[in-house]
């Protein structure tokens, strides 16, 4: 299946936290000697993938080749979905193609409940519900089961098609893992690039909302995170992070990273007139080029 569109693919899904309007200024504040033809590209957190989406646009200044490009993340429905989108899309298609008209209450909590088989068949679901749940969300109980309430959206956009060839044609080549942040990108080697985007550290003590995947990443895995970076460090690796901007924040990554604070408006609010702009940082345990947006931002520690 080829495309008959040259701009660069989209994120496929919703997601809480997604990097699409931030990814310029990330993409920006690349090494300059970080080369795609040789060097790596990691996201261990993928989420939205709005990095390696990005980074797949071939007449962009810096695009990185699907070879060039290791996925990973401990959610296996996302992961499977990434993987079923590489190999096997017409199949996705289809099965998406059932769910298309399914736009109501009834038939979300029916196929909230389901269990599919087949990898294409619980892609599928997997695009359904965060299409049409609300805020696009994936959260799931302590049993693993996806518990998010419909979001009754009038026009959801269900099976982008065109999109997802472009996000097929861009995943060729990708390895593609489901495991956890720290096996993953500590198979990076000098050069290659690691972007981090965990979950973030709450901004208030009730701010913590669910569980993404069925275990927690609490605070214990940021400092563990904080380790990782630093071993990546004596390896060469350069390091990208995405985090909250709090004291907690700086207490576990201001000695490995030198964080920048940008400013970002929250997307996740239930009402879209209190969505306001938050402060956020943007790590990197490199220096940014001078003439990047990110090199420009207030160092905070």
């Amino acid at each position: 299946m080829v495309s008959e569109h040259k701009k660069s693919p989209l994120p496929f899904l919703k997601w809480a936290g997604g990097k699409r309007k931030l990814a310029p200024i990330i993409i920006e504040a690349f090494p300059k000697n970080f080369d795609p033809a040789i060097n790596r590209f990691y996201e261990p957190f993928v989420g939205g993938g709005a990095l390696t989406f990005a980074l797949g646009n071939k007449e962009s200044e810096l695009f990185v080749p699907g070879k060039n490009i290791h996925i990973s993340d401990m959610n296996p429905d996302l992961i499977n979905t990434y993987k079923v989108i590489r190999d096997d899309l017409d199949a996705l298609i289809a099965e998406l193609r059932k769910f298309e008209k399914l736009n109501d209450s009834d038939s979300f909590y029916k196929i909230r409940a389901a269990n599919y088989e087949g990898n294409a068949k619980q892609a599928a679901r997997f695009i359904y519900l965060n299409k049409t749940c609300f805020n696009g969300l994936w959260r799931v109980n302590s049993s693993g089961a996806f518990n998010v309430p419909f979001g009754r959206y009038k026009n959801p956009n269900i099976l982008d098609r065109d999109n997802l060839i472009l996000c097929h044609e861009r995943l060729q080549g990708a390895k593609i893992s489901l495991g956890s942040f720290d096996e993953i990108s500590l198979k990076s080697a000098k050069g290659d690039v690691v972007y981090f985007d965990p979950p973030y550290i709450p901004l208030t003590k009730t701010a913590a909302f669910s569980q993404y995947a069925k275990e927690d990443f609490g605070l214990l895995d940021q400092e563990r995170l904080s380790k990782t970076i630093r071993e990546l460090g004596k390896k060469g690796v350069k390091v990208i992070l995405s985090n909250s901007d709090t004291r907690l924040t700086r207490d576990i990554f201001s000695g490995t990273l030198v964080l920048r604070q940008i400013s970002v408006a929250r997307t996740i609010s239930a009402n879209a007139s209190t969505r306001k702009a938050v402060h956020e940082v943007i790590g990197t345990n490199y220096n940014p080029p001078r003439d990047s947006i990110l090199s420009s931002l207030k160092i905070v520690q």
